[in-house]
């Protein structure tokens, strides 16, 4: 059955945000999502899209852990407004590499009641799949607003909108995660080579690489980072 089926107009994810303003759980399941906003990050701009779908994986299968939210005493949902339903249908159609209906079905299971730190992983990874990314920067900011504190959820939002292009919204995003995310090599890593590559900025990449160094020596990304300095370190 067609989401239009189910009163798809009637469902708004903005407000279904509200449901699920518990933020120790909401940041437990984002700090998984850290791997996503690497992943776009750390490659040039032609492997990003290809890579995706191999990180995001990983993602999903954190969500699909989650429990719902449900109630063993309330009354029988309507499969219309049932969250577990609606998940249930939007893994089917992701399952089928139906995107686009499995993330309005994740978008609508959130907007009846279900838990947005166990569905919205789902949801961004069926709009990366489907190569929505655009759509799936609205629901990372969408989020965001409704967890502003969740420094893991900004640098993912961050990450999504320097892979569609908004510099500026990236930016902004990404220097407030590597500040709170201080203790982060990888995030300080992935923040340099954002200014780097993607804003052409070598001078103002330069104290993140220094800031990866600092935190782990002899990381993996430890060479790069020695050679995009602007002045070799003593």
């Amino acid at each position: 059955m067609l989401l239009a089926d189910r009163e798809r107009a009637s469902l708004s994810f903005a407000s279904a945000c509200v449901c699920e303003s518990r933020r120790t759980r909401f940041r437990a399941v984002f700090c998984d999502l850290v791997s996503v906003a690497r992943a776009l990050l750390d490659v040039s701009p032609m492997q990003r899209i290809f890579s995706v779908f191999a990180v995001v994986t990983a993602v999903f299968a954190v969500g699909c852990g989650t429990t719902l939210n449900s109630s063993k005493t309330a009354p029988p949902a309507s499969p219309l407004k049932d969250p577990v339903a609606l998940v249930e249908d939007g893994d089917a159609f992701a399952q089928n590499g139906d995107f686009t209906r499995a993330q309005q079905y994740f978008a609508a299971a959130i907007a009846a009641g279900g838990k947005s730190s166990a569905i919205l992983p789902r949801l961004l990874k069926a709009c990366i799949a489907g190569g929505d990314l655009r759509l799936a920067s609205e629901y990372a900011e969408t989020a965001l607003a409704r967890n502003p504190d969740d420094a893991h959820l900004r640098f993912v939002t961050g990450a999504l909108q320097a892979q569609i292009g908004n510099r500026p919204a990236a930016r902004d995003h990404l220097v407030i995660a590597a500040k709170e995310l201080d203790k982060d090599a990888n995030v300080q890593f992935s923040v340099a080579t954002f200014f780097r590559d993607d804003m052409q900025d070598r001078i103002e990449a330069d104290p993140y690489f220094r800031e990866y160094l600092k935190l782990s020596p002899k990381g993996e990304h430890a060479a790069e980072a020695r050679g995009s300095l602007m002045e070799r370190m003593q």
